[in-house]
């Protein structure tokens, strides 16, 4: 199996179990890492049954990330390399472990830490682990009625499953729209307003290579085709390397849709100082994203996402799973999956 087959079926397991004990699609157990726009501000949306507002050219107005610590809730219509599919949850109020901590920032680039929350003697279950180390009420999934999404190629129309009150539809097109589509998420339900959420649907990227070997010593200059006209699209590049760290980070980029940007060597070297185990796992997107207030502190975003996994490449280090696959004169840890 090749490595980015494994990082496809890995998404494919991560998305599975999201929908089944999707908390944030970060239940109690999970380790997914979710990460935010900590520039975004949260300003409302329309939330009524009305077609939210575009400029005068027809084009969507789109708000943006939620920030971690509001995040009450999340859509996703994305295309990967083997399938389409529509999914996501609602909460009421956030996971302490989905809120991560600012590391570094350089540029377009920052990194998050996920923190690791102690709390003496544990917390019953139906709590979780504050941040500040008292326990708190686990935040429990809300029914949101019947969401749909117009604008695609196959219409959506998805019923909460319980337990849990998720939300999917695994049966989409691949890619589910016809790129520049305007998209558009309703909700129901009675717990909150009624909300209506915009995206426009993103061509596919294309890269020179999908395959990148980085290192801590240089930068890492990327380039791809712009899409024609005015996009509101962004590109986002996700590095992961620290599969097995107690509190593992990630480095994130976010670049205009412009065609061009750069990974620091700065922002790899920190990255990689924070810890290397496992076997490095990296994703770029072509997407856009809108939110709205949800309920007096929360907030809910849809994100309409193009997305390939990366073959990422530590330069200097190797993953493994057995001694065989270590040069010579290592061996394999296999508890960090790493050659030592």
């Amino acid at each position: 199996m090749t490595r980015n087959n494994r990082v496809t079926l890995l998404r494919v397991r991560g998305l599975v179990g999201c929908l089944i004990s999707l908390v944030a699609c970060g239940g109690k157990d999970s380790d997914t890492l979710l990460v935010g726009d900590d520039t975004a501000t949260t300003e409302p949306t329309p939330n009524d049954d009305t077609a939210p507002p575009g400029d005068d050219t027809g084009a969507p107005s789109l708000e943006g990330s939620c920030t971690d610590d509001v995040r009450w809730g999340s859509f996703a219509v994305e295309s990967l390399e083997d399938y389409g599919y529509a999914a996501g949850s609602v909460l009421d109020g956030v996971v302490p472990t989905a809120v991560l901590t600012r590391v570094l920032d350089d540029g377009e680039c920052t990194i998050w830490k996920r923190e690791n929350p102690y709390c003496d003697g544990g917390c019953a279950p139906s709590e979780a682990c504050g941040l500040d180390g008292v326990c708190v009420p686990y935040p429990v999934s809300q029914d949101v009625g019947t969401v749909t999404i117009e604008g695609l190629l196959q219409a959506v129309s998805m019923e909460p499953v319980t337990p849990g009150y998720t939300y999917f539809d695994t049966s989409l097109p691949n890619p589910p729209w016809t790129p520049g589509a305007t998209l558009r998420l309703r909700t129901g339900g009675e717990i909150y307003d009624p909300t209506v959420l915009q995206g426009v649907a993103p061509t596919a990227l294309e890269l020179a290579s999908l395959s990148w070997t980085v290192s801590r010593d240089r930068s890492f200059p990327l380039t791809w085709d712009t899409p024609s006209g005015a996009s509101l699209t962004e590109v986002m590049v996700k590095l992961s390397i620290d599969q097995h760290g107690i509190t593992p980070s990630k480095l994130e980029c976010r670049f205009a849709d412009d065609g061009a940007g750069e990974i620091p060597a700065v922002a790899l070297a920190a990255l990689m100082d924070l810890g290397v185990t496992g076997f490095p796992e990296g994703e770029i997107e072509r997407r856009t994203v809108d939110r709205a207030d949800l309920g007096a502190e929360g907030c809910l975003e849809f994100v309409s996402t193009w997305s390939r996994a990366l073959d990422i490449e530590i330069e200097g280090y190797t993953p493994c799973n057995r001694d065989e696959e270590c040069p010579t004169g290592l061996s394999c840890n296999e508890e960090l999956q790493r050659c030592e």
